[in-house]
């Protein structure tokens, strides 16, 4: 087991006398008398079994047993002022964003690089979990969720609504056509939290219709199967967007319904005026502002909507 450390206040007397070289100067510096300082050098030489100073007169040097202390505490009483005093001019911040895997991967990722080149002192640490993570209290993090608005204390607003529709391969829709009532049930592919009555009903598939094919939790792996003809996946048009964009993903017929829940910006009241949460945040609004005119486009394009 180690023994007791000497106290702290103790080891900064110790520094300031040997950067000083007088008990008198370190005084000044600490806000003490050269008496207090005597007696925290003779506390830590009683601790340490040693004798750390050689005194002459006013002026005072380090024994080699002093000069080897000194040199061991050097880096961790540095290390220490850092953490407490860090520099002016360190202005790296970090901001916690949490999201589902889906949205990162498919629509966050994809536009960060802006935000990433006009705040460059700005980092991000970004955690992927269906779980809706409570922040302590300013602490800078905010989230992007897709679901439904709630009562809650923190701020919950809409970054952008969504589109529900049916897409597979290529492959896949030449060989099952486009009219859904012919599809086969163990064919549709399922997202275990999503309801897909309306669209089935906008598809014309009666009431008791039920998706009978393999069942995902999580919205983009559920895409990745169908890409790879798995099945024909109901899914949301800004997941969808980037294989549709490639072609590796086609609509499977053109029932285009909005989603019953919208995506999400949450966060703290406490902690949305904190610099690098409100730069995060003005970035955030405004790349959905311009995702939110491209669905429009692809509305109107598809006559969603429009009867």
């Amino acid at each position: 087991m180690q023994g007791k450390l000497p106290p702290l206040f103790t080891l900064q007397a110790f520094e300031a006398a040997s950067r000083l070289g007088s008990f008198s100067k370190a005084a000044d510096e600490l806000s003490l008398t050269p008496g207090a300082i005597s007696r925290q050098i003779r506390q830590l030489e009683d601790w340490s079994r040693l004798t750390l100073f050689k005194r002459h007169g006013p002026k005072v040097s380090l024994t080699d047993d002093g000069a080897a202390l000194l040199t061991r505490l050097a880096g961790p009483l540095s290390a220490l002022h850092q953490a407490i005093y860090p520099p002016a001019d360190a202005a790296t911040k970090t901001l916690h964003i949490s999201t589902l895997a889906s949205i990162a991967k498919e629509w966050l990722l994809p536009r960060l690089t802006s935000f990433s080149a006009a705040h460059p002192h700005i980092r991000l640490i970004i955690d992927t979990d269906y779980a809706l993570v409570r922040p302590a209290p300013r602490v800078a993090m905010v989230a992007i969720r897709h679901g439904a608005r709630q009562s809650t204390d923190q701020i919950c607003e809409t970054l952008f609504t969504d589109r529900l529709l049916a897409v597979t391969s290529p492959e896949l829709k030449s060989r099952l056509g486009t009219d859904a009532r012919l599809w086969p049930a163990s064919m549709m592919l399922q997202h275990l939290s999503l309801d897909p009555g309306h669209w089935l009903a906008a598809a014309g598939l009666p009431e008791d219709f039920s998706l009978q094919g393999q069942a995902y939790n999580d919205a983009d792996v559920l895409l990745e199967a169908a890409q790879h003809s798995q099945g024909i996946a109901l899914g949301r048009l800004s997941i969808a967007w980037r294989r549709l964009q490639a072609g590796s993903l086609v609509l499977a017929n053109n029932t285009i319904c909005p989603t019953s829940r919208d995506n999400l910006l949450v966060l703290r009241e406490d902690s949305a005026a904190l610099p690098e949460v409100l730069a995060f945040t003005t970035w955030l609004r405004e790349q959905a502002r311009l995702w939110q005119m491209e669905m429009d486009n692809f509305d109107s394009m598809h006559h969603v909507g429009q009867g």
